[in-house]
């Protein structure tokens, strides 16, 4: 639906598969990064490009979220000396600003 620029309809389908079954906002709050991508397209495809911008923005937000949050996990690790748990965080951490989806945000924003 979002690839044939029917954002309305698939957001209403979209939302059927969530917690509460009618909240749009809980796309964003799971942090539902294919979903909000390819509507932030859809607005970009229509002209809407205020619309896809602020979107494209909400979604760099999450990756922010992520990274704030491993700063929560760094202490968590050495308090109960999880080593193996820590060296996946580091090596998450390299990974985390190359994903394809990271990259998608940023060249969708600039344009």
């Amino acid at each position: 639906m979002l690839q044939s620029d029917q954002v309305a309809l698939a957001g209403k389908t979209a939302v059927l598969f969530t917690k509460d079954g009618g909240q749009h906002n809980n796309l964003h709050d799971m942090q539902c990064m294919w979903y909000e991508l390819a509507s932030d397209e859809s607005y970009f495809r229509h002209g809407d490009f205020g619309r896809a911008l602020e979107k494209f923005i909400a979604v760099e937000k999450h990756y922010a979220d992520i990274t704030e949050d491993q700063f929560d996990f760094h202490s968590y690790c050495l308090r109960k000396m999880a080593p193996r748990a820590y060296v996946g965080k580091l090596k998450f951490k390299d990974w985390l600003h190359s994903h394809a989806y990271f990259h998608k945000v940023a060249a969708g924003a600039i344009r």
